[in-house]
């Protein structure tokens, strides 16, 4: 399992740009079956954009299963809340 600290990637947890550099992470794990661990400071807050751009677009691209396999997860509880909120609303939305 590859550790990626999201600090040391991106410039900021704000925006379309920089959700772009978290997918193609995570794209690039996923074709190569490997996983990745995503490691998030307690003070970085993620917008609706950035996860829009990084796990909406793998979740449209690759699937829910796929993600689970790929992807998994260390920050805060409020981040993971936030995290696990954002997907399951995805599911939902995406299944209706």
């Amino acid at each position: 399992m590859k550790t990626i600290v999201l600090k040391n990637i991106v410039r900021n947890s704000s925006s379309n740009e920089e959700g772009l550099i978290l997918f193609d992470l995570l794209r690039d794990a996923y074709l190569k079956n490997e996983q990745i661990l995503l490691d998030v400071d307690s003070n970085l807050a993620m917008s609706s954009s950035f996860l829009n751009t990084s796990i909406g677009s793998f979740l449209d691209n690759y699937g829910f299963s796929k993600f689970k396999e790929t992807f998994k997860f260390k920050g805060s509880k409020s981040q993971f809340e936030r995290l696990n909120n954002y997907i399951s609303n995805y599911k939902e939305l995406y299944l209706a």
